[in-house]
């Protein structure tokens, strides 16, 4: 072998050892709850990547073991004990100093990764919550909860022979599930929300998917478009027909949210793909926050800038269903976070409820379709893009 091929091999052995010391390191997030709910983490370039199954949720380092949460804010502060991260969760949408204790704990080093891996079971549960969708592969689950109001998002967890266990954190939630597992059954388990929130969990299983994923939707009360909402000055914005017609809009998507809500957040990121689709359809948020004072009108401004949204982000009023109802006319009932209101300045509103997220698949596929036939009819086309 000649020296320039000696060194070409030295070369690629010492990138891949660096390859091998520069991969993440596996962590557990262990969260103080009764019983302790449990998240996976991976280290990497000096700060916390939050794994909750296909989602990945990449904290800011603020300095001094300093960690900001992305779109919903809050924290995790601590510190380096050996090879063990100790410290806090604040949620700072919640009123008072809502703090959950939380340890970082490394996880053995990963063996070498099998060249195929067995084929995931998807299985599905009717349970107190809703829908259970479960993705297996040997003891690793993947799953999701719908609802007729949204979905619980990206779960991961553990399955064995007698138990089941899966939970989340997104920044806004943090969930977990445990049930024990006797035949087609969960039996005995609980549903816990961070410390404060625990209620009995329990379902059986189905023998398919009872039913084929579809866009929820309502009747509309009126055509009538009016509703107001507080820009980040303090203003109050007046939307009507005519306004939209000045803008020279063809109709109105409003999207009815909070920034508290992480469906919303999955929803509007969806709105923000079509945006640049449809120019001649004007898109608006109007949020319904915990608070409704000079925090809550700069909260807003922060989650636009995070979500990057082209669009404006009013305050609408309260986190109420009947307050958001009574601001716009179109709906005698808000049933759930996130509502959106597609609008033609000729033509019916159309009513969406709640949102099927990424993380229900073929469900959030269903939801994109029906997203882009509305915004199709809004602008006149006939053909999708």
């Amino acid at each position: 072998m000649s020296c320039s091929w000696c060194l070409m091999a030295f070369l690629l052995i010492l990138i891949s050892c660096e390859h091998d010391a520069r991969s993440p390191r596996l962590y557990e997030a262990v969260f103080e709850t009764e019983p302790k709910t449990v998240v996976l983490l991976e280290r990497v370039d000096s700060t916390w990547v939050v794994r909750n199954g296909a989602e990945r949720i990449r904290l800011r380092p603020q300095g001094r073991e300093v960690y900001e949460i992305p779109v919903f804010g809050g924290s995790w502060v601590g510190e380096w004990v050996g090879e063990v991260w100790a410290g806090f969760w604040t949620d700072s949408l919640r009123s008072g100093d809502y703090k959950v204790p939380l340890t970082l704990k490394p996880l053995p080093k990963e063996g070498p990764k099998p060249h195929h891996y067995p084929q995931a079971d998807t299985s599905f549960w009717a349970t107190t919550e809703g829908l259970l969708v479960m993705k297996t592969r040997d003891d690793s689950v993947w799953a999701t909860i719908s609802t007729p109001t949204g979905d619980y998002r990206y779960l991961a967890g553990k399955k064995n022979v007698n138990t089941l266990i899966f939970s989340t954190f997104d920044g806004a939630h943090l969930f977990r599930f445990q049930a024990n597992l006797k035949g087609d059954s969960l039996v005995n388990g609980a549903f816990l929300s961070g410390t404060h929130y625990r209620t009995a969990f329990a379902g059986r299983r189905l023998l398919s998917m009872p039913m084929g994923w579809k866009s929820a939707t309502q009747s509309a009360t009126s055509r009538q478009l009016t509703f107001a909402g507080v820009q980040a000055n303090g203003d109050t914005l007046r939307w009507s027909r005519d306004l939209l017609e000045i803008e020279g809009k063809k109709g109105l998507v409003l999207d009815i949210m909070g920034t508290w809500c992480p469906n919303c957040m999955d929803e509007a990121r969806l709105l923000q793909e079509f945006a640049g689709d449809y120019p001649e359809v004007q898109f608006l948020s109007l949020a319904f926050e915990r608070s409704t004072d000079a925090k809550a009108l700069a909260r807003l401004q922060t989650f636009r800038t995070e979500m990057k949204l082209p669009w404006e982000v009013l305050l609408g009023g309260k986190a109420s269903k009947t307050e958001a109802a009574n601001v716009l006319s179109a709906v005698d009932t808000v049933r759930s976070f996130p509502t959106t209101v597609f609008w033609p300045l000729k033509g019916e509103p159309t009513i969406h409820q709640g949102f099927n997220g990424p993380a229900t698949g073929e469900g959030f596929e269903v939801e994109r379709a029906f997203f882009r036939s509305e915004l199709n009819r809004i602008s006149g086309r006939s053909e999708s893009r």
